[in-house]
């Protein structure tokens, strides 16, 4: 028989708090009865609400502390009694085989990190999302966020642990890479994406294809985009409010007048189209690879739909056996 899988949960670093959380928990469960789920933080708060639900398949463990959302590592490991330092450990200890947080970002990186350890072979861990884009695979983008500055190596293992998720997630059998740069041509970018630029190309890395522009990068064509977490970040940020903008404005139009209300009748069934083409929260949360454990990021305020997509892609890393097939691509010390 085939052992139960278990997901380890914070239940208090997200903006919406334990309540919003616990009913994508719940949902999750309810589909899911070959998982169990171990919930950190407030016992009091969640006992009241999984009183009478899924009993067998939850276990609550009181933690006392949160992480903020800027910390530094030493104070981090000082913080033992908080949901996401229990929740880490409890991979390290082989009681989950998974965790996933809302809360900081910087804590989950820190914490991961110091508790799990990197892969061997891999020079720094990265966060990696996934974008909706124009077709219907994403573009898978890392790193947007746990590092602020690379070295051409660091950009290699990004590279190689993307590969795998768009190989066992994605199913692209052939991902394209390119490195973010503000130009297409060999030679543009900052020093860090000049000189990762070479090491690709000395490396022939298998589906490297040059430079993207921020502009290209979701036309589906993309497969995968490494950049630095700085540059990463911002390049998410803006096309999170470039969505939030084109909805803003598309709703305001339409209300313009009674003529434009009719017409939002007539297209009601495109907008929404377009609308569930580039909904983010259908993807959940981030991926940190590189460290010896499967860490999802979800959104810092991540709701009910957007949680629970985050769990299902806890589970899809889960069940493809994601971590080990990284720890093989690395090992193998090949880039195809």
């Amino acid at each position: 028989m085939e052992k139960r899988k278990t997901i380890a949960i914070d239940m208090m670093g997200s903006d919406l708090g334990p309540v919003e959380l616990s009913k994508s928990v719940i949902r999750f469960i309810n589909e899911n009865k070959d998982y169990d789920v171990l919930l950190f933080g407030d016992s009091k708060t969640l006992i009241s609400i999984f009183r009478d639900i899924g009993k067998s398949q939850v276990t609550i463990i009181e933690s006392s502390s949160v992480i903020p959302m800027e910390i530094k590592p030493l104070e981090f490991l000082r913080m033992k009694d908080s949901s996401m330092y229990m929740g880490i450990s409890s991979i390290k200890e082989g009681r989950a085989d998974a965790f996933i947080s809302a809360g900081s970002t910087g804590g989950i990186v820190t914490g991961s990190v110091s508790l799990l350890r990197l892969i061997e072979g891999t020079t720094k861990a990265g966060i990696v999302t996934c974008i909706p884009t124009l077709k219907d695979n994403p573009a898978i983008v890392m790193d947007i966020g746990a590092n602020n500055s690379c070295l051409p190596e660091d950009f290699l293992s990004f590279a190689k642990m993307s590969k795998v998720l768009a190989k066992s997630i994605y199913k692209i059998d052939n991902p394209s890479i390119y490195l973010l740069s503000n130009g297409t041509e060999e030679g543009k970018g900052n020093e860090e994406v000049v000189n990762a630029y070479k090491l690709f190309k000395e490396k022939q890395v298998e589906g490297f294809k040059g430079n993207c522009e921020a502009r290209d990068a979701l036309d589906g064509d993309h497969h995968i985009i490494i950049t630095s977490g700085f540059s990463g970040n911002i390049f998410l940020k803006s096309v999170e409010g470039t969505a939030k903008l084109f909805s803003t404005l598309l709703k305001k139009g339409f209300k313009k007048n009674i003529f434009t209300k009719i017409g939002y009748l007539f297209s009601k069934s495109a907008v929404n189209v377009v609308r569930n083409q580039f909904d983010y929260k259908k993807y959940g949360g981030a991926i940190l690879l590189g460290v010896n454990g499967i860490v999802i990021k979800a959104h810092g305020n991540s709701d009910e739909k957007s949680f629970y997509s985050a769990l299902k892609v806890t589970k899809d890393m889960i069940e493809s056996k994601l971590l080990d097939k990284v720890k093989e691509e690395i090992s193998n010390g090949t880039d195809k």
